[in-house]
């Protein structure tokens, strides 16, 4: 959007200056001919030409820096688009805990059990009274039966293949088998896992195992009393942070039902699975620095609320405690919706795809320029939503892969962090090279405008193809390098930047001291070379003496670009408190960019195309004055300007 803003801007200034001088030097006698090619000579002076393929090296650039931060960029605009982000909803398992479960706890109406084993090891410390340990074993098969996640032997430990959680209960079952358990049998049938249900089962010969959220399960069991334990039981492992299962079965009678939901009925409950998935020792600092940065941070999964509100505790989601709130209890009013959840760290629980579209809509709604993380097949549609969409590249579907911009390749919640700041320094980036690109346009526009003031009394000191080889010849290398500047260190220090790219403080900068600067060097030494050489007002020089004048200015206007790119560097810094070598790029590029100044003044071909020729010693001697009077001037403008600020840390 703003980019598009830039074009039109820019577009309409070029077009408005160039008619508006074509007219004026029609109406004080300037032939046709000479009017129409000012007319081009200032649209092509007002635009930037190099601004295009810098906007997209840059994005490229910052891309570059986030894969190797282990984060995929599909879609370029996506980097600058984190950089804006104000409010991220985010998943809980992976993201903000490790997502390497662990059963530490099993209840069974016979007994209570503790697991105690390290991640996924088919080894492990039982505890518990000797009544327990048979159902307890008998949950454990059932619930792996109907699970397909199984653990096997690493190359240094073991790992879990297909679904963390459903592995964790594979190596339950293995710690609490007897040493010569039947082997597992193949289900007849299987009723796989859907959000709406909550649940999963197979058939085993002539019985149903059924495993699934506590909510969806226990409703569903005709041992009342038990049912009414594993409710207390459930609200303490929760409160623990545990993520609970139910598991329950049933004999089929003769004859199979006919549907899923004649299937699901008259359960026994077997028990409940406490599953341990500790929090990841990063998210703490990465959900402060987020707080930092004026980023809201809300919770979004389909577990317990107590489950969800221990682990907020756990990691400080919120400065204090945590707002939660129940997926079936969200308003359907979209208004409502996002007024309810527009705080930091709100946890939202047990919420179905449908309700995490709607909270990407109710947000955006309120101004917020949303990231939404997921890898599910129903997490599609929020993702696609999102002004920014982030998903797991290891073990998400494609579905949430093809939906998302941002593709994280670890599924940490501090990846996204890492993104937000590359995302803002893209941003800055951007302003720092157009403010770069800007500043040799006014040099470019100025001899335009005093050729035509002057009724070509004064003769024009560049002409158009030496404009089009300051933009795309000389400017492009260290515009390119101006956006691959790396993250100022306040950077995420502040809330996202709500100017636009370009404001009226870098107008200001830009048309008000260092083009001002540059034009009138390039100016002055262009009248120097003529009048030092006997030129009068209004004679017209000899084509030679024409041609060093030319190459004077434009030769200034390329070594006073040199002096802009450092100071481009930052908005309220001078260029003798910026480390001059933290961008290694820009001091290559402006080495590159001496030698093709060389190569345009003294390759006499080129040299005759573009109209110039070699100054003389003394224009060049002049020209370098160009570099510390447009440093001290910027610098005194940053002074001016950011007097009382700390700028101690602050470069963009």
């Amino acid at each position: 959007r703003e980019l598009r803003r830039v074009v039109r801007t820019i577009s309409s200034v070029a077009l408005g200056f160039g008619v508006a001088f074509c007219v004026i030097s029609i109406l004080v006698g300037t032939p046709l001919q000479n009017a129409l090619l000012f007319a081009i000579g200032v649209a092509v002076a007002m635009i930037p030409e190099g601004l295009l393929p810098t906007v997209t090296l840059s994005l490229a650039v910052g891309a570059q820096r986030m894969a190797d931060r282990n984060a995929l960029v599909r879609n370029l605009q996506a980097v600058e688009t984190l950089g804006s982000a104000t409010f991220i909803c985010t998943d809980k398992t992976g993201m903000l805990t490790q997502n390497r479960m662990n059963v530490v706890e099993v209840w069974t109406p016979a007994g209570a059990v503790t697991v105690d084993g390290e991640g996924y090891s088919p080894v492990a410390e039982i505890a518990g009274p000797p009544a327990a340990t048979g159902p307890a074993r008998r949950l454990a098969w059932a619930a792996r039966t109907a699970s397909r996640g199984r653990i096997r032997r690493g190359a240094e430990d073991w790992v879990a293949e297909g679904d963390p959680m459903e592995a964790a209960l594979d190596a339950l079952a293995h710690r609490l088998a007897e040493e010569d358990g039947p082997p597992d049998p193949e289900p007849d049938a299987r009723f796989a896992f859907d959000p709406a249900r909550r649940r999963e089962s197979v058939v085993v010969g002539d019985e149903l195992l059924v495993k699934g959220a506590p909510e969806s399960v226990l409703p569903l069991c005709t041992n009342t009393g038990d049912a009414g334990r594993a409710a207390a039981e459930l609200a303490g492992m929760a409160g623990r942070g545990l993520r609970v299962l139910a598991v329950a079965s049933r004999a089929l009678p003769p004859g199979r039902p006919a549907s899923r939901g004649e299937f699901e009925r008259e359960l026994t409950l077997e028990g409940l699975v406490g599953m341990q998935d500790p929090p990841r020792q990063n998210v703490p600092e990465a959900l402060r620095q987020a707080r930092q940065a004026g980023i809201k941070v809300a919770m979004v999964t389909g577990d317990h609320p107590a489950t969800a509100a221990a682990v907020a505790r756990q990691i400080g989601l919120a400065p204090g405690e945590p707002v939660v709130v129940e997926g079936p209890d969200l308003p359907e009013d979209e208004a409502e919706l996002g007024e309810l959840l527009d705080r930091d760290g709100v946890v939202v629980s047990r919420v179905s795809p449908e309700q995490k579209l709607a909270i990407a809509r109710a947000l955006q709604r309120r101004g917020h320029v949303l990231a939404m993380t997921g890898d599910g097949v129903n997490d599609g549609p929020a993702l696609s939503e999102a002004d920014i969409g982030v998903a797991m590249g290891m073990t998400g579907t494609d579905v949430a892969r093809e939906a998302a911009y941002l593709v994280r390749l670890y599924q940490y919640f501090a990846t996204i962090i890492i993104a937000v700041e590359q995302g803002r320094a893209t941003y800055t980036n951007i302003r720092r090279f157009l403010t770069y690109h800007l500043t040799s346009n006014v040099s470019e526009l100025v001899p335009f405008v005093v050729w035509i003031l002057s009724g070509g009394s004064f003769p024009l000191a560049l002409g158009v193809l030496q404009i089009l080889a300051l933009d795309i010849g000389t400017d492009l290398l260290p515009a390119l390098a101006l956006g691959g500047e790396k993250p100022s260190p306040d950077v995420l220090r502040k809330p996202p930047e709500k100017r636009h790219l370009m404001d009226g403080a870098l107008l200001a900068r830009v048309f008000l001291v260092l083009g001002p600067v540059q034009a009138a060097f390039a100016m002055g030494i262009f009248t120097l070379v003529l009048w030092g050489s006997g030129w009068a007002w209004g004679a017209q020089p000899s084509p030679g003496l024409l041609a060093a004048a030319s190459g004077a200015a434009f030769s200034t206007v390329v070594v006073g670009q040199m002096a802009n790119a450092v100071a481009c560097r930052s908005a309220t810094l001078p260029a003798w408190r910026i480390n001059w070598f933290s961008n290694r790029m820009l001091g290559a590029a402006v080495v590159v960019e001496a030698v093709l100044l060389l190569f345009f003044l003294f390759f006499t071909p080129l040299a005759g195309v573009l109209g110039h020729a070699p100054p003389p010693l003394e224009g060049v001697l002049v020209a370098l004055l160009v570099i510390p009077t447009l440093l001290a001037v910027d610098g005194l403008h940053k002074f001016l300007r950011h007097r009382g600020q700390d700028t101690r840390s602050r470069t963009g």
